[in-house]
C-alpha cells in the first residue's frame, strides 16, 4: 500500500508540472466579446449624479434619523409589547370606553403646546361619543375643541363641534405669491360652534354638511421677539392686510364631498380620489357688512406598488376665495403652509385669493402604528381666480417624516421639511420646518 501511495503522489506532481508548463508556454488568449456593454462612463452614469446629490440629504435623514433609530426602537417595542401596555394604561372603564392621552406639539417657529386628547364612547347612549382636545402654553396660547357625535346609521352620524383658539404667535409675511421672508406676528381669538352631518357612504368616500357661528377678534400683542403687523405697517415694512383689526361675528355653512375608490386600511391602497368643498360666510356686524365664499377641489390618484401599503400618489389642488360684499379678511383668504399643502412653510406663510398646488407623495409602513411619508409640492398663491399666475412664481416644498396611522384623536407626527423662494427669484431654500408631537387630531 505505501508503494501505491507513492506512485499516486508522483503522478499528481508530474501532471501538475506539465499543466503549468503548457500554460506558461501557450500565448495569452484574447478576451472574448460576449456582447456586453462597453466599459467607460456613459451619459446615464453622468445624469444619475445630480439627483443623487440633491436627494442625498433626504436619504441621510431617512436612513440615520428615521429608519435605523425607529427600526431599533420598533424591535424593542414589539418584543416588550409597548403598544398594548400604553393603550391599557390610558384606557379605563368596564367597557374600555374612556381614553385619555397626553399631547405635546413642537412646531418650531411657533409656540409649543402641551395638553391632552380624550374620548368617551357610549356617553349617555351607546351610539354617542365625545372627543376632547386641550392644549396650552400659558394664557396667551389656548386651544380647546370638543366634538359630540351620535351615530344614526352604520356609517352616518350627527355631530356638534365647538372650538376656541387664542394665540399671539400667529405669523404673517405679507400677501401674494412673492411675500417676503421677514416675519411679523398678530394676536387673535376665535370661537366657533357648528352642527353637522357626516356620511361615509362608500369605501373612503364621504359627505359632510355643517352650519354654525364664528367669532373673531384681534389684539395688538406679539411674541417671540418679532414685530407685530401693526408695527410693520406703521414703519412701512409691510402693507396692511385686508381686515386687520376688524373682528366679526358671522354665520357660516359648509359642504364637503369626496369620492374615493380606495378601501379602508389595511386593504390595498390603489385608487382615485375626487374632492370638492364650499363654504359661505355672512358677517353682518362690525364696521361694514361682509360676506364671502371659499371653494375648491382636488383630483388625485394612488398606486399601491406592492399591495402592502407602499403607495405613491399624485394630487392637484385648487382653492379660491370670492368676496360677495365688502372684503374678505386676510385670516379667511386662501393660505398655504402649516398643516395644509406646502408643509415646508409655517402656517400663513402664503396668503391670497387663490392657490394652485401639485403634489407627489410616497408612504410606506414603518411599524404597525407608523407610516413613513415623503412629500413634494409645487405651487403658490395667486390673485382672484388665479390672476397673475406664472410658472416662474411657483415654489417648491418638500419634506420627510413619520406619522401615526391609527386613531386621529392621538395622531403623532415627526416632520422635517423645507420650502423655497419662487423659481424666478433664485429658487433658494428660504424656509425650514421641524414638527414633533401630537396634533389636535379629530
Amino acid at each position: 500500500m505505501p508503494s501505491v501511495h507513492a506512485i499516486a503522489l508522483a503522478l499528481f506532481v508530474l501532471s501538475t508540472w506539465f499543466c503549468t508548463s503548457d500554460a506558461a508556454a501557450d500565448p495569452k488568449r484574447e478576451q472574448q466579446d460576449y456582447g456586453g456593454p462597453e466599459k467607460g462612463t456613459t451619459v446615464g452614469d453622468v445624469a444619475v449624479w445630480p439627483p443623487r446629490v440633491v436627494l442625498f440629504p433626504l436619504w441621510l435623514v431617512s436612513e440615520y434619523v428615521l429608519r435605523k433609530p425607529i427600526g431599533a426602537l420598533v424591535v424593542v417595542a414589539e418584543r416588550e409589547q409597548w403598544s398594548q401596555t400604553v393603550i391599557d394604561f390610558f384606557t379605563f372603564g368596564e367597557r374600555r370606553q374612556f381614553q385619555i392621552y397626553p399631547s405635546a406639539l413642537f412646531d418650531f417657529g411657533l409656540k409649543p403646546s402641551v395638553g391632552f386628547n380624550a374620548s368617551w364612547k357610549y356617553f349617555l347612549a351607546d351610539p354617542n361619543t365625545i372627543r376632547l382636545h386641550f392644549g396650552t402654553w400659558g394664557p396667551d396660547w389656548i386651544a380647546v375643541r370638543a366634538v359630540d357625535s351620535y351615530e344614526i346609521g352604520k356609517h352616518e352620524s350627527l355631530f356638534v363641534d365647538a372650538n376656541f383658539w387664542r394665540r399671539k404667535d400667529n405669523p404673517f409675511y405679507g400677501m401674494g405669491p412673492s411675500a417676503g421672508t421677514k416675519r411679523f406676528r398678530y394676536q387673535s381669538q376665535t370661537a366657533e360652534a357648528s352642527l353637522g352631518y357626516q356620511n361615509q357612504y362608500w369605501r373612503e368616500s364621504t359627505l359632510e354638511v355643517r352650519s354654525g357661528f364664528r367669532h373673531l377678534e384681534f389684539g395688538n400683542g406679539t411674541c417671540c421677539d418679532d414685530p407685530s403687523i401693526q408695527t410693520g405697517v406703521a414703519e412701512g415694512e409691510v402693507a396692511p392686510p385686508p381686515g386687520l383689526g376688524q373682528g366679526y361675528n358671522a354665520a357660516f355653512s359648509r359642504v364637503a364631498a369626496t369620492f374615493d375608490t380606495r378601501k379602508p386600511k389595511p386593504q390595498e391602497g390603489s385608487g382615485i380620489r375626487l374632492a370638492a368643498h364650499g363654504e359661505g360666510v355672512f358677517a353682518p356686524d362690525g364696521a361694514q357688512r361682509r360676506a364671502w365664499i371659499n371653494y375648491g377641489g382636488s383630483v388625485g390618484a394612488a398606486l399601491d406598488m406592492t399591495g402592502t401599503e407602499r403607495v405613491i400618489a399624485v394630487n392637484v389642488n385648487a382653492e379660491l376665495n370670492d368676496p360677495l360684499q365688502g372684503t374678505t379678511p386676510f385670516t379667511d383668504q386662501i393660505s398655504l403652509g402649516g398643516d395644509n399643502l406646502m408643509r415646508g412653510y409655517l402656517r400663513n406663510r402664503l396668503i391670497d385669493r387663490s392657490s394652485l398646488v401639485a403634489s407627489l407623495r410616497y408612504t410606506w409602513p414603518v411599524w404597525v402604528y407608523l407610516d413613513g411619508v415623503i412629500q413634494t409640492d409645487v405651487g403658490n398663491v395667486f390673485g382672484a381666480h388665479f390672476d397673475g399666475f406664472d410658472p416662474g412664481l411657483l415654489r417648491l416644498s418638500s419634506g420627510i417624516g413619520v406619522r401615526s396611522n391609527g386613531e386621529r384623536d392621538s395622531a403623532f407626527e415627526l416632520l422635517v421639511a423645507a420650502g423655497t423662494d419662487p423659481f424666478d427669484s433664485g429658487f433658494h431654500v428660504s424656509s425650514f420646518r421641524l414638527v414633533v408631537g401630537s396634533h389636535h387630531g379629530f
